[in-house]
């Protein structure tokens, strides 16, 4: 085989729902729809990226990911760099993404003492075709009402800062140590997308309006589908893509396309 349609790994959560449509991380590999193995036992190696759906019924937690570093000597993980795609969004959105101007780590040391957090959070309004760069010391949360693709850094490790009073366990110091306060990081809604690439991974929006055929070359690629409906074709054989499927393709690998659709191409 050289090109796979994924099963998810599916996670009910407090907000929603994940689908970790193309992941080998150790906290769930997603499936191989043809063969029904797990996409990390086949390929016997760890993906650098993770692919999500995540829908927030309510909000998510404000959250913080750490970089490489510190995610290597304290958690035995990556850190996480991401990038949302936004799917559908009620008409009133919102994401948290960031803080407000001039605050420094003692500052919000005292800010989350004093019980005014929330007070200092930058929101944006989202739309259906809007793409947020999350990258690694952005404080964000995904409001309510929001449908989206996530692609990231293959980690599962998030520092929950607060959680509307919903109970959870926080990460308070953790979340100071990393957060990038001096929002530097080139963080924030890209307009008019068309490509996102990272030190990680790279982001493209793909239109088909009948036919595409190129070659993945040294290096996987994975197409998810945003709207629409076609077919992928490779070694004769054809196989159907529908509305936010993910496909995996390997290294070397010639195919073809068809259909009308958009789909978020992440290598």
């Amino acid at each position: 085989m050289s090109i796979f349609k994924m099963k998810p790994y599916y996670s009910e959560k407090i907000w929603g729902y994940e689908k970790w449509n193309l992941s080998t991380h150790k906290a769930g590999s997603s499936i191989i729809e043809e063969n029904n193995e797990s996409l990390s036992s086949y390929l016997k190696s760890d993906l650098p990226i993770l692919i999500k759906i995540i829908k927030s019924n309510d909000s998510l937690s404000v959250q913080v990911h750490p970089d490489d570093e510190f995610a290597r000597k304290y958690e035995n993980d990556n850190g996480k760099t991401e990038c949302w795609y936004i799917l559908e969004a009620d008409e009133d959105a919102k994401l948290v993404c960031g803080l407000k101007e001039g605050i420094d780590k003692a500052q919000l040391r005292d800010i989350i003492k004093n019980g005014q957090f929330s007070n200092y959070l930058e929101y944006i309004n989202v739309k259906p075709g809007d793409m947020i760069y999350i990258p690694a010391g952005t404080v964000h949360a995904i409001g309510a009402g929001i449908k989206l693709i996530e692609v990231q850094q293959s980690s599962d490790v998030t520092y929950r800062l607060y959680d509307w009073d919903r109970g959870r366990e926080l990460h308070i110091e953790k979340s100071l140590e990393v957060i990038n306060y001096n929002k530097d990081n080139g963080f924030g809604k890209i307009e008019k997308f068309e490509k996102l690439e990272t030190p990680y991974f790279k982001v493209e929006k793909v239109r088909v309006d009948d036919c595409i055929c190129e070659s993945t070359q040294d290096n996987f690629c994975s197409f998810t589908v945003i709207h629409g409906n076609g077919s992928v074709i490779f070694e004769n054989k054809e196989m159907k893509i529908n509305p936010e499927e993910t496909i995996y393709i390997e290294p070397n690998t010639k195919y073809e396309i068809k259909g009308k659709l958009e789909l978020i191409k992440a290598y």
